[in-house]
């Protein structure tokens, strides 16, 4: 168990603000950061954010829950009764992970703070005349109907990447672990 929060909070750490601060956003030509702005703006994607962000929280929870009790359940270095001490503890821990992770999510300058990180990365990545092409591209009916339809088509698409992918990656696991712990 102890190896598993130490991996959690290891993983916490890494994808934390702290280990990307050092990072530095490049400077880009101003006339090429106003026309992105305006494509982003065009994309909504300020709204996209926010609504991901709402729906990850929504999910969090479930999710901590389940990789959690997975990492529990996996570990063969725990008894049953330590895998059932870990399991109630877990129980109690998640109203205070939830917590935490909800105040990340629900930071109001999240959004901001992404967005000037991405604003520079599209900016080098296409020129003033293709972000503008883009951004009339998004104002367009159709770009409008792609911005609408994109969450429901990532949504899916990522149901369906899983619904393929996993058997693969379940059987492999199996063979691995097979190998490991001796046919």
């Amino acid at each position: 168990m102890k190896k598993s929060l130490v991996a959690i909070a290891s993983a916490l750490v890494i994808c934390s603000p702290a280990a990307f601060a050092a990072t530095p956003v490049p400077s880009a030509d101003p006339t090429v950061v106003a026309a992105t702005k305006q494509m982003l703006a065009s994309m909504k994607i300020r709204d996209v954010m926010q609504a991901s962000l709402k729906q990850a929280d929504q999910q969090m929870p479930t999710q901590i829950a389940a990789s959690m009790n997975a990492m529990i359940d996996s570990d063969a270095t725990l008894s049953a009764e330590k895998k059932a001490e870990a399991h109630k503890k877990l129980q109690e821990a998640l109203p205070t992970l939830t917590a935490q992770m909800h105040g990340v999510f629900s930071d109001p300058t999240l959004v901001d703070d992404m967005l000037a990180e991405m604003v520079p990365l599209y900016a080098e990545t296409y020129t003033l005349d293709e972000i503008r092409q883009l951004s009339a591209f998004y104002a367009s009916p159709l770009g409008q109907k792609m911005l609408a339809n994109m969450p429901t088509l990532m949504t899916r698409s990522m149901e369906i990447s899983n619904r393929v992918m996993m058997p693969r990656v379940q059987k492999m696991m199996a063979q691995s672990a097979q190998s490991i712990v001796g046919k």
